[in-house]
């Protein structure tokens, strides 16, 4: 085994990572972090790679990461991570603010035929014939001390990101698509995207919400809220307090008495003797709410949809410029996307959110499905060609 890596324990050897990762101007991080039964996240170790070394910071010695939140701050130092979507929401609630100058080479390999969640040794195997293990996944990085195969492990995730981005990059400068991946990568860094969903909105991430009706969704809109809210007060995962299970039969069959929560399957005797006041008050609150303010069956809005063939034909048109461009058809255009522009075909819905229909999407396929939603162009198979080809169609047909 390998000579495992620094192990940063002191706010000293903190500041001396800092000031290394200033001078090299660019850093490779990733997190190791337990989330399996708590709220919020458990930062168990930080690994920080730079060209000049790799360290491993104990996140538990050091929680206080102050001293790299300048250069995490600094979109003119890049920091390189890959599939740094937990890894971006921990930081930016640690720093209270996104992370800048994110290059995630996830992402970055989506734009290079590598398909749209490409795994790093997968990646690291057909770029650099590098090959890591990855032995350690499921460990528990809050038990110390940590061991040299942890650590090793660790530096393993982060010591060939740096090498792999240059990689990348020259490949993106290659075909042409540099500042198409500079606009999603730019993406990232948006706060919208680590924001809290509304207390109102929650009920729609209870598994089997769909098959309510209004009255049932305002009480699962109530009953949603409250379980969110009680678990972060708690620091528990929402489903140790109430499974989507339970909520969704207490929205279709609500209870009135304490009595009768505690005949509801899959509520303990302790959470009810914990929580029935708020179980209660959600249930009755979803029971008063207005008929004018009950959440819309999803029914309704599955018949309010745009037309399924023309979503068809939409998505068929994305998957063949996917294949033309050698690009993950999702990274060209999403569900949401195509919905969005077969709508705006049927009743003229604004375009304004639609990622396909700006920037470099827009001139890559979103003028071509515009006219296909229009009515101006249709697709067809080309025998010849071997391709999905678009022609315009005649005036007056």
């Amino acid at each position: 085994m390998p000579a495992p890596p620094p192990l940063l324990t002191t706010a000293d050897e903190l500041a001396g990572l800092a000031a290394e990762v200033q001078a090299a101007g660019r850093l490779a991080i990733d997190t190791e972090f337990v989330w399996e039964r708590t709220y919020r996240a458990v930062l168990g170790v930080v690994q920080v790679a730079t060209d000049r070394g790799t360290a491993v910071i104990d996140a538990l010695a050091v929680p206080d990461l102050s001293p790299l939140v300048p250069l995490l701050r600094d979109p003119g130092v890049p920091v390189v991570m890959h599939g740094g979507g937990q890894d971006l929401e921990i930081f930016a609630t640690l720093m209270g603010a996104p992370m800048r100058g994110v290059v995630d080479t996830q992402l970055v390999a989506a734009f290079l035929g590598y398909g749209l969640q490409v795994g790093l040794t997968m990646l690291l195997e057909r770029v650099l014939k590098v090959r890591i293990k990855k032995d350690q996944t499921y460990t528990d990085w809050t038990r110390r001390p940590l061991k040299p195969e942890q650590l090793v492990y660790a530096r393993e995730d982060v010591v060939h990101l740096l090498p792999l981005y240059d990689r990348l990059r020259a490949d993106l400068e290659k075909r042409g698509r540099t500042a198409w991946a500079e606009e999603e990568l730019r993406a990232l860094e948006d706060a919208g995207r680590f924001a809290s969903l509304p207390d109102h909105e929650r009920y729609r991430t209870v598994k089997g919400w769909q098959r309510l009706g209004a009255r049932e969704l305002a009480v699962l809109r109530e009953l949603a809220a409250w379980r969110e809210r009680s678990a972060a007060r708690a620091n528990i995962r929402p489903n140790f307090i109430a499974n989507d299970i339970v909520l969704t039969s207490l929205a279709a069959r609500p209870v009135t008495s304490v009595e009768e929560l505690r005949q509801v399957r899959g509520l303990t005797a302790g959470t009810v003797d914990r929580h029935a006041k708020g179980l209660l008050g959600a249930i009755r609150a979803g029971l008063a709410c207005p008929p004018e303010r009950c959440p819309e069956p999803a029914e309704r809005h599955r018949r309010k949809g745009p037309p399924p063939g023309l979503v068809a034909l939409l998505r068929a048109a994305v998957q063949a410029v996917a294949e033309r461009e050698d690009i993950a058809p999702e990274v060209i255009a999403s569900g949401r996307d195509i919905d969005a522009l077969a709508a705006y075909a049927v009743d003229g819905s604004a375009l304004d959110d639609v990622a396909v229909a700006r920037g470099w999407r827009r001139a890559l396929v979103g003028e071509t499905l515009l006219a296909i939603a229009r009515g101006e162009l249709a697709i067809r198979y080309d025998t010849a060609r071997r391709e999905v080809v678009a022609d315009a169609v005649p005036r007056g047909r």
